[in-house]
């Protein structure tokens, strides 16, 4: 059969599976991924942007996010000249070139208000700083100062005037879309003069917001570790911006507090810094990163900003320029090669997230006044690292019970609902219900229960709404597969593989997630029915490097499969594992046939007989094969496997390469200790398999 009638088939086969009634929303440059973008010093050129550009447009990303940070000094320190003081001439031409080369990439952009974090700079004098005297963290030449005095707007005011002849209406420069202002790392600063904790913070802060807002530009705010209430600080900006960190810090209910503030408020995006320290550099694994994300989509984000990516010179000498604190999203990570695949199914997963409604009918009503009063010490940060300040009160255990439950809500603040009460806001009328844990309100009367919850079998799910029909996303993350049925027929889309179809069942593996409109659905764990294994392709196999370092392996034969790092434990990067084989079970192309990888380290591109099945960058690894395909004899299969570069970075450390020379905190590791990777185990790589035909019944 003929290459062109095959892939004809599988256009068919594909376009069989969806439904006319519905489909995914084109994407906007919003709906897809963004990411953080730290510049050294503010030494980049324009080969570097230009080639920064081309990877994040092709790889599906829609915008990136600049923040000017402290410096490289470089094997012969010759990026030291490189070096832009921030806001000199020579940094607004090199942000103007940034800005120009974005906009002809079809991506956004936007910029800090200043360098590093927080808000601050030699601009703002001791009288004017917080009154901790607290330093700008990680700044870049020209930013290093005093942190600004959050209870200030007198300080505010200072720091706005800064940027107003390069920013403001008659200013040179080229316009982000937004400003922002990173996590509230005020530290042990307090009001001078005894003044109210909140009103203070909103009146600094809303010099911020209206500047920008009168200067036509949007504002994304992190307000979490703030000491005022987050649910009004947030509030302030067009976007409020949640985070989680690390392994412990990943908590679904404390990100809801930023996007509590948009719905209750009727702001569409809602951001977040996301996945930074995964896990250590070059050891994030995609399907960690996912499980990530989905955590933070739970919470009600639609607009993700990857942490991130770091400006390097296209001639550094590899892994380029860091960031000390890693997610490494950049294009010198092996696993950049696939990041399209994954970035689709971001993009469809806010596409969606954009374009319905939120269909929270629960508000909760928060308060820290008892926490402050408690603490005896109003100026104690509240923070997504700690989290005493929600647990230990009542409020914690109240929404922790009715998330598990299944209940979909959102908090408000004492002046929201107090602007509600007085006619001065109105309250989308979704919400039928609220409660006050200080009042001991028990469960709902009102509110919906939704049909999958933690508690009931072992789901987490989101509920949305549009033109009177009912939408749920739905992730698992329980480590068992789960079967989902209903009596009637109902939609299921699948942002993983862009599928939608109409179903009365759908399998939900462990780790993946599913959009499904329709009603009365149950849950059960699922029963295993892979299909019959009718072979193993098992070789031999060729395998050759594709691309990657730090040198290419010789191309081999292997009667067994295996990981690479058997041979050779320093490449990273991605081989091609090639086979022929015969299957007598698909004689006459009759039959459904399932193609089963096993185990890959970590991503895979699948090509059967000339075909690219796509990709797959998580558990399982299985391919649905074609009618017709799948040949009785004469079969090849090539397999694109792609690893973490972890391998490369030890291999770098045990040789002495000098590659990391950065200034201020340099390079460390998920403890923030000096970081060293030679002693790391040698990680898996590639094709493991045992590589199956399943037949599926």
């Amino acid at each position: 059969m003929k290459k062109e009638t095959l892939a004809a088939l599988a256009a068919i086969c594909a376009l069989s599976a969806f439904s006319g009634t519905m489909e995914w929303p084109e994407p906007t440059r919003e709906m897809k991924p963004w990411v953080y973008n730290w510049w050294m010093a503010s030494a980049v050129d324009e080969a570097g942007i230009e080639y920064q550009c081309e990877e994040l447009s092709s790889k599906g990303f829609g915008g990136f996010h600049v923040i000017p940070i402290y410096g490289a000094n470089g094997p012969d320190k010759c990026y030291r000249a490189m070096w832009r003081e921030l806001l000199s001439p020579e940094w607004v031409e090199a942000w103007n070139m940034a800005a120009k080369k974005a906009k002809s990439h079809g991506l956004g952009i936007d910029l800090t208000m200043g360098s590093g974090w927080c808000f601050g700079g030699p601009w703002i004098t001791k009288e004017l700083g917080a009154s901790s005297g607290q330093k700008v963290k990680r700044p870049s030449p020209g930013g290093a100062g005093f942190m600004l005095d959050p209870y200030n707007p007198e300080a505010m005011k200072a720091h706005v005037a800064k940027f107003d002849p390069i920013f403001g209406k008659n200013g040179t420069a080229e316009r982000p879309r937004a400003f922002y202002h990173d996590s509230w790392e005020y530290y042990n600063a307090v009001p001078k003069n005894g003044e109210d904790i909140d009103e203070s913070v909103l009146a600094t802060f809303s010099v911020w917001t209206d500047w920008c807002r009168e200067n036509g530009y949007l504002t994304r705010n992190e307000a979490h570790g703030s000491t005022a209430n987050w649910l009004d600080f947030y509030a302030l900006a067009d976007i409020p911006e949640t985070e989680m960190f690390a392994k412990k810090d990943r908590d679904i209910l404390i990100s809801k507090f930023a996007s509590s503030a948009a719905h209750v408020k009727g702001t569409k995006l809602v951001s977040a810094e996301s996945c930074t320290w995964v896990d250590e550099h070059f050891n994030e694994r995609p399907a960690e990163i996912k499980e990530f994300m989905d955590r933070l989509f739970i919470s009600g984000v639609n607009h993700m900003f990857f942490h991130g990516l770091c400006y390097s010179p296209v001639e550094a000498q590899w892994p380029g320029w860091c960031f000390y604190a890693s997610l490494e999203m950049n294009p010198r990570n092996p696993i950049w090669r696939e990041m399209g695949a994954m970035n689709a199914y971001f993009t469809r997963c806010q596409s969606i997230f954009q374009t319905w409604e939120c269909d929270n009918d629960l508000l909760i009503l928060w308060d820290p006044d008892s926490f402050r009063k408690k603490e005896g010490n109003y100026g104690n940060q509240m923070s997504v690292h700690g989290r005493d300040w929600f647990y230990d009160e009542k409020i914690g255990p109240l929404a922790k019970a009715l998330f598990e439950d299944g209940y979909a809500f959102d908090f408000i603040s004492p002046r929201q609902l107090a602007a509600v009460q007085s006619g001065k806001a109105k309250l989308p009328e979704r919400y039928v219900e609220i409660l006050d844990p200080e009042k001991d309100p028990g469960f709902p009367a009102k509110a919906r229960k939704m049909p999958f919850s933690l508690a009931g079998n072992g789901l987490m799910a989101t509920r949305w709404r549009k033109d009177g029909q009912t939408l749920y996303f739905v992730v698992n993350q329980s480590g068992a597969d789960k079967e989902i049925t209903s009596s009637a027929a109902f939609t299921a889309l699948s942002p993983l593989s862009g599928s939608i179809l109409e179903t009365k069942k759908w399998l939900l593996k462990g780790g993946h997630s599913v959009f499904l409109r329709g009603e009365d659905f149950a849950v059960a764990d699922a029963k295993a029915d892979g299909g019959t294994e009718i072979m193993q392709v098992a070789g031999p196999w060729k395998v050759k490097p594709v691309e990657g370092g730090p040198r290419a392996p010789e191309e081999k034969t292997l009667d067994a499969l295996s990981g690479w790092e058997k041979w050779d434990d320093a490449f990273a990067g991605t081989m091609l594992y090639a086979s022929a084989f015969d299957c007598p079970d698909a004689k006459d192309g009759q039959g459904a046939f399932r193609l089963d990888l096993g185990k890959v380290c970590e991503i895979a591109r699948v090509r059967l007989n000339g075909i690219d099945m796509g990709v797959r960058f998580m558990p399982p690894y299985g391919y649905g094969i074609p009618a017709g395909l799948l040949k009785e004899k004469g079969n090849t299969l090539e397999v694109e496997a792609t690893s973490l570069g972890a391998n490369r970075i030890r291999w770098n450390d045990r040789h002495g390469i000098y590659w990391k020379y950065f200034a201020d905190i340099n390079m460390v590791d998920i403890d923030y200790k000096k970081f060293d990777a030679s002693k790391w185990p040698v990680k898996e790589c590639g094709l493991v398999g045992p590589v199956r035909i399943l037949k599926q019944h």
